[in-house]
């Protein structure tokens, strides 16, 4: 499946609406999420119906679990759960499935609209992002530098198998006959 979520930062008119490929593992779904707001690389999960689901940090799995695929969720359409980025614990991310289908007719990954860029501070907060777009130094949301970090990062992990290594797998090794 393909999806187009929307991402909103709780209690500010900071939002992204993203398009990604369910094929796609929890680990480098949650990369997207994460490059849509231009954050640092960070220990990330989803929470589904109240269950926390780890994501890796900064893209790359820690647990071979994380390489499941977006689908493994089996999320429905208008479906709402919560994405966590452990460098902005404050602010609580809810992603709202807007699109759910066989093939979305976008170029994947990208950034389709959104509001608000997030300012570089740390300890961020509803309130902090809430004064900065009240502040006369915003700065307006750039979606195609936004769409150009996304898919520079890419559609689906380029080296799974490395990635499983990684992530605590034993290497997949073929012998000849």
């Amino acid at each position: 499946m393909q999806y187009l979520l929307k991402i909103s930062i709780e209690n500010t008119n900071c939002w992204r609406l993203i398009a990604v490929d369910g094929q796609a593992d929890l680990a480098h779904v949650a990369e997207l999420i994460a490059l849509a707001f231009d954050y640092e690389a960070s220990k990330q999960s989803f929470i589904v119906k109240d269950k926390i689901i780890t994501c890796g940090k900064g893209g790359e799995p820690l647990e071979t679990r994380e390489l499941n695929a977006f689908d493994s969720l089996n999320l429905s359409l208008n479906e709402e759960f919560y994405f966590q980025h452990e460098s902005n614990k404050l602010l609580k991310h809810k992603v709202l499935v807007m699109k759910k289908e066989d093939h979305l007719y976008c170029l994947m990954p990208s950034c389709l609209v959104g509001s608000l860029v997030v300012p570089k501070e740390p300890n961020l907060t509803a309130q902090t992002i809430n004064q900065y777009a009240d502040s006369d130094e915003i700065i307006s949301l750039d979606l195609r530098a936004v769409t150009n970090r996304l898919r520079a990062y890419g559609s689906l992990r380029k080296d799974l198998n490395q990635a499983m290594i990684n992530a605590g797998a034993e290497p997949i090794v073929f012998k000849g006959k």
